[in-house]
């Protein structure tokens, strides 16, 4: 299962924004009960199989009931709905791979965080900015988001602190190449 920030960083990727509390508030039961967690606050992952399946896991029906969410509470509500749920397929998807796989998994997007540069010029995310590149009306803008500036800090402080507890992915972050500050 991966950490919260890695779910955080997976969503400032595909959506422009980390949604860290989103990912806070689902993980919350982990402190009691462990890797049993996911009975709480996991009900996408715990339909795997019968609502939906790695061939289908984002059906007709779901699509439908997000773009209601975003008709009748906006995209921002969209969008965290979109969150909540991929958060759960994210870690149906995790778990296969060996421990190393996913220590590389979290090198990798541990070093995509770390770089403004590489967030802005591959996934449209100018976190110095505050800034999120969208296709409106088939027109790319770039759409202002100030508060993307304290959401990016607060992401970026969590990651430091797990790279200076881990020399794992100290060793990675070097092998992956420099990162801007």
């Amino acid at each position: 299962m991966p950490n919260g920030w890695v779910h955080a960083v997976i969503d400032l990727v595909a959506y422009g924004r980390p949604y860290l509390d989103v990912h806070k508030e689902k993980d919350k039961a982990y402190r009691i009960l462990g890797c049993n967690h996911r009975k709480v606050n996991h009900e996408w992952y715990q339909s795997f199989g019968k609502e939906w399946t790695l061939d289908n896991p984002f059906p007709d029906w779901l699509k439908e009931q997000i773009s209601k969410i975003k008709d009748t509470k906006g995209s921002d509500k969209a969008e965290e709905r979109m969150a909540y749920i991929d958060h759960d397929y994210i870690d149906k998807i995790w778990s296969g791979p060996s421990e190393l796989e996913q220590r590389y998994r979290e090198g990798f997007f541990m070093w995509v965080a770390l770089n403004p540069k590489i967030l802005k010029k591959w996934a449209g995310v100018d976190v110095l900015e505050g800034r999120i590149q969208r296709v409106i009306n088939e027109r790319e803008i770039w759409e202002s988001c100030p508060e993307l500036k304290y959401e990016y800090k607060r992401l970026r402080s969590y990651i430091e602190k797990v790279k200076r507890n881990s020399k794992i992915l100290q060793d990675m972050l070097k092998r992956y190449g420099k990162y801007q500050q």
